[in-house]
């Protein structure tokens, strides 16, 4: 009962982290997924005087308050003429644009359900909201003015002054190049995260109690399926709710470097185990671990078979997560959510391809055991193949080949 009521809560929990953040629409306009986001953006920053206050306002299409932010703004540029520069960022439809908004909300650490546009940065100050815009912003920028003391608002993140933009430079990460996701790299990786020892372990081992407990094949092809099921539900769930986290900290290209580091140790790990298996450390399911997984394949139902499908794919995301955590890194930087949501739905039918396989394999006459033999025959191979496309997937997102 207890691991029902766990999936439950993650069931619960993925929808928050994936959510579009709300906001007190009174001040704020809330941030909808969008629509048609691309990663264009011409102009980023236009030329202006190096002795002029620098201010970034970021603002969505269609939002009401930032229309009405707008007029104060027009109105103020008029005022101060060129002692001011107002650079606009529109986040609705720009990814880039999303993800340094992003970032610097992560930076000055408002939470998520506080984000909101308009948004005015202001030298190390910002105002959220069409009412707090209103009230402060002229007062600081007299302040400003007056003492002369002023500075880039994304000082250390972009320089505001001289910059043109050509709409293939991220200025808050300069650093960042767009990574090439294609359906050919979704399907193979999916694949190839999808042949693991582990999962394939526990599928042969379920099947094999089944036939010996029971000769009815209706029965068996149940329990697998429902197991199949819950592995491709929870790998999936677990990837959109990494995939928001990533888009909203504005720090993907740093995890596509932390994914191919993770990458390639997991690839130089499974190839020790080719040569030295069973030496030092290695990517499995831990033991104390096996008696849960053991206990709820005893129980031969469907129930049990969705929540062993839970934990396996719980227990093992830690030493499969490499190539997942690659991926949704590259997704995160160069497509919205809704696109992501499709790549994941058919990356993790790629993953559990290879379970379906085995267990229509058994529905029509091959042994689970011979099944079993072949994979402890292989099992170092599989590891060794696994290891090298793990390597190869880490060097080529750390050197650009995706």
């Amino acid at each position: 009962m207890k691991y029902l009521l766990l999936i439950i809560l993650m069931l619960t929990i993925i929808p928050i982290v994936t959510a579009i953040d709300s906001c007190d629409l009174s001040e704020t306009c809330e941030i909808p997924e969008p629509e048609n986001l691309t990663i264009q953006q011409e102009n980023v920053l236009n030329k202006h005087a190096e002795d002029s206050l620098c201010m970034v306002y970021f603002y969505g299409d269609g939002c009401a308050k930032c229309s009405e932010t707008e007029k104060l703004l027009e109105e103020i540029e008029n005022k101060y003429g060129d002692q001011i520069y107002i650079e606009k960022l529109e986040l609705y439809h720009n990814l880039k644009n999303y993800q340094m908004y992003n970032e610097y909300c992560g930076l000055q650490n408002i939470p998520l359900n506080q984000r909101g546009v308009p948004l005015m940065l202001v030298n190390d100050e910002y105002f959220m909201g069409a009412s707090s815009i209103k009230e402060n912003l002229e007062k600081e920028i007299d302040g400003l003015l007056k003492s002369g003391d002023f500075h880039c608002p994304l000082d250390g993140q972009m320089n505001c002054h001289n910059v043109q933009g050509n709409g293939d430079s991220n200025p808050i990460n300069p650093d960042f190049k767009e990574e090439k996701v294609t359906w050919a790299l979704v399907l193979f990786t999916g694949l190839i995260d999808g042949v693991n020892p582990c999962a394939f372990a526990v599928l042969i081992f379920l099947l094999t109690f089944l036939v010996s407990v029971s000769s009815n094949r209706k029965r068996m092809m149940k329990a697998g399926t429902a197991y199949i099921f819950s592995v491709y539900v929870v790998y999936f769930l677990a990837g959109l709710g990494i995939f928001s986290v990533i888009q909203l900290s504005g720090a993907s290209s740093l995890i596509v470097k932390i994914a191919a580091i993770v990458a390639i140790l997991a690839g130089l790990i499974n190839i020790k185990d080719y040569f030295w298996y069973g030496k030092g450390f290695s990517l499995a399911i831990p033991e104390s671990k096996k008696k849960i997984i053991e206990a709820w394949t005893y129980k031969a139902n469907i129930p049990a078979a969705i929540v062993l499908g839970f934990l396996v794919s719980m227990f093992e995301l830690p030493c499969t997560g490499g190539v997942y955590l690659a991926i949704l890194a590259m997704l995160a930087s160069t497509v919205t959510k809704m696109q992501a949501v499709i790549y994941l739905l058919v990356y993790n039918a790629m993953f559990v391809l290879p379970l379906l396989v085995i267990l229509y394999a058994v529905r029509y006459g091959m042994k689970a055991e011979h099944i079993e033999n072949f994979r402890n025959s292989k099992k170092k191979t599989m590891r060794l193949v696994l290891g090298l496309i793990l390597v190869l997937l880490g060097l080529g997102l750390l050197l650009g080949w995706f």
